[in-house]
Parts: structure tokens; sequence; C-alpha cells
């Protein structure tokens, strides 16, 4: 399940878009949505046939890629000053991510378990302490922008 383009809100500014206060509530709203799209995908990957886990997990993994690149798009653009941590986190989380690819090709079973005990675990402690940081200094800014 990986997300539309459809859904992907431009950060840039054009003479179609609003200045980035103002698009801060879709911000939000489409950092909400692709969470939820991360983590059905990862409820999706438990019942998988064993054959065709590497591949799923292969395309979860490019999911959290690009959920990813937006959010550190996100934090450029509201010159976020907690962005070194949470670049730090998405490397550690996919470097794991990536380190784990190999021997799920090849099949191995036992680490497939184990990877899905860890995956929900992993994203759900990202989401809850760094992604929200995120969201309340998305929130701030908008605010901050209101009150000029």
């Amino acid at each position: 399940m990986v997300p539309s383009a459809d859904r992907v809100v431009s950060l840039a500014p054009s003479g179609d878009n609003p200045p980035l206060a103002q698009r801060i509530p879709a911000l939000l709203a489409e950092m909400d949505a692709e969470h939820r799209e991360v983590l059905e995908s990862v409820a999706a990957l438990a019942v998988v046939p064993p054959t065709q886990f590497a591949a799923a997990y292969g395309a979860l993994v490019a999911q959290i890629e690009q959920g990813f690149r937006e959010e550190e798009k996100m934090m450029d653009a509201i010159g976020y000053s907690e962005i070194r941590a949470h670049r730090r986190d998405h490397a550690e989380l996919l470097a794991l991510l990536h380190r784990l690819r190999p021997y799920l090709e090849d099949g191995n079973a036992p680490l497939a378990d184990i990877v899905m005990g860890m995956i929900p675990a992993m994203l759900v402690r990202h989401m809850a302490g760094m992604d929200q940081a995120l969201a309340l200094a998305l929130r701030m800014q908008g605010g901050a922008a209101e009150r000029h």
C-alpha cells in the first residue's frame, strides 16, 4: 500500500499554493494518513505467504523511505531545530531495515517472525516520539504565523 501521488502536499511555494503556515493543517493530515498507511502495510505483511514476504518487505521499506523523505522536506521547510536527531533516527531505522533484507530474501523464516514482532514497535516509537515532536513544531509554526 504505497501512498498515492495525488495526496502529496507540496511544500514549495508557487502561485497556486498558499503560504506554508496555511498549509500546515494539510501537512499534518498528510503525515497522519501516511502513518496509517504504513501501519496498515505492516499489518498486511503479517499475512503475506512466506514465498512473497521478501518482496512485500521490500515494498514496505520503500514506502517507509518515501514517508521519511516527505517528513524531511517538512522539517527543512519550517527550519525544524531537531532535524539532525530526527534524520539520525530515520537513518538508523532504515539501516536496520536494509540490513535485514538479504536474509529475508534468502527465505529466513525465523527472522521474518522476528521482523514482524519488531517493526511495529520501532515505527510506533518513532511516530510517538519524533513525529509527535515534529507535529507540535508544525502546529507552533502555524500558530506563530497566524499571530503575525
